[in-house]
């Protein structure tokens, strides 16, 4: 009888150890990919809670993920289509999440992905901008 309980009770705690260790958003390494100039990204627009850029990169696949980052934390964060402009790019317009606001002088990353973070999360806790792109905030109408 002690056997059969036994197996039971350590996979029972190896469950609770697992459980206890994981985290539902670890901490993420968004690597750097090729700054782009901003000939070819520029923000058109930006209020304190959304910004609109428009980006004249040809990507070869109809959509990617596009990401703002403070630092190494996403404020915003979505799939776009990145074929709908032909030779004149593509825009994207993208909202803050909630309860967050952009700081005038701050200096905020775009990066545009092939996965959604939360896929990569999976395997490793490094993301891999494709494209990357640097701007410092202020308010655009």
């Amino acid at each position: 009888m002690l056997s059969i309980k036994f197996p039971a009770l350590a996979a029972g705690a190896l469950v609770l150890a697992a459980c206890s260790t994981y985290k539902a958003n670890p901490e993420m390494n968004y690597y750097h990919g090729p700054n782009i100039p901003e000939v070819f990204i520029t923000v058109l627009r930006a209020s304190p809670s959304e910004i609109e850029f428009r980006i004249k990169v040809k990507f070869l696949v109809k959509q990617m993920y596009h990401l703002v980052l403070d630092g190494n934390t996403p404020v915003a964060e979505g799939w776009f289509p990145t074929l709908q402009g032909g030779a004149e790019g593509y825009t994207v317009t993208m909202k803050l999440k909630e309860g967050l606001t952009f700081e005038a002088g701050k200096t905020y990353r775009l990066c545009i992905g092939i996965q959604n973070p939360q896929a990569v999360q999976m395997t490793s806790s490094n993301y891999p901008c494709v494209v990357d792109f640097n701007f410092v905030y202020k308010e655009k109408a």
